[in-house]
């Protein structure tokens, strides 16, 4: 028993001792803050469930300025459990990596990649496992994933970040187009979103059911923004819903179906002076 209590590193018996008082003393400031926050002399806390709002107190106030350095520590040792691809090990470790720096958003957005991701591709291909098992887990996987990427934006409502990470789950791996298309759509207008999620926004949306009209009537107001939005993909998912919604021929975009090979060009035939021609 006491090799086994050797081998535990130290620095869990440090975090251990220090969660242990900060969970102590967190009802006392609990109580101070909700005081604090009545009399409009504090912010209140961002929306979480009780244990996780308990857990940020107690790791922000008993480690103060070492959370990065404990926060680094446990991302080393985050990148080690990916690595023998132990993925509730590593959702634990990303668990106290956010309550520690609950406002960066890259740990928000590695932990969404490992889990909705990683973990679900080892899945798709671990052979070891039952059929059934690695169909469960799969899913137990994307939508931790997504209650992750859920918490991530509670703390960071602006990240365009973590809503494409969340949009990658719902893409690649649920392949849930009416979810790709909202997420894309919340996307739109955050500091620092790409140009495409626009675009993407509305691709997905046309091949969401039921909403068909509302996707072409969107596709169309971006194909007519300009030269610049007449990409393939987009006039290609313009062409499909022509054809599903029956559009009128003249009411169609010109451009050809980037998908339809191009007719070559008749040959000039040779012809010489005089309007002999050579075969």
């Amino acid at each position: 028993m006491k090799r086994l209590f050797q081998k535990i590193p130290r620095v869990l018996w440090v975090l251990t001792g220090l969660a242990a008082f900060g969970i102590a003393r967190s009802p006392v400031e609990n109580h101070l803050r909700t005081e604090l926050a009545g009399a409009h002399m504090l912010l209140p806390p961002p929306g979480q469930g009780a244990f996780e709002q308990m857990s940020q107190s107690a790791l922000i106030g008993t480690l103060g300025g070492l959370r990065s350095l404990v926060a680094t520590y446990l991302t080393l040792e985050a990148y080690e459990h990916f690595s023998t691809k132990s993925w509730e090990d590593l959702r634990q470790t990303y668990q106290i990596i956010t309550n520690l720096e609950p406002t960066d958003e890259s740990h928000w957005v590695a932990v969404i990649w490992h889990i909705g991701i990683n973990a679900t591709a080892n899945m798709e291909l671990d052979r070891k496992l039952p059929r059934f098992e690695r169909e469960r887990r799969f899913k137990e996987y994307a939508f931790q994933a997504i209650d992750l990427a859920e918490k991530g934006i509670k703390q960071l409502p602006k990240s365009a970040a973590i809503r494409i990470q969340l949009a990658e789950v719902y893409r690649e791996k649920l392949k849930d187009n009416c979810a790709t298309s909202r997420v894309y759509g919340e996307t739109i207008g955050l500091p620092d979103a790409p140009g495409y999620v626009r675009r993407f926004h509305g691709y997905f949306m046309a091949r969401c059911p039921g909403k068909e009209k509302e996707a072409y009537a969107y596709l169309i107001s971006l194909y007519r923004e300009g030269e610049s939005q007449h990409l393939p993909t987009l006039i290609k998912e313009i062409k499909v819903l022509e054809e599903k919604l029956e559009i009128p021929s003249p009411q169609r975009i010109p451009d050809a179906d980037p998908d339809r090979p191009k007719k070559a060009p008749a040959k000039r035939p040779n012809v010489l002076p005089g309007g002999i021609v050579v075969p």
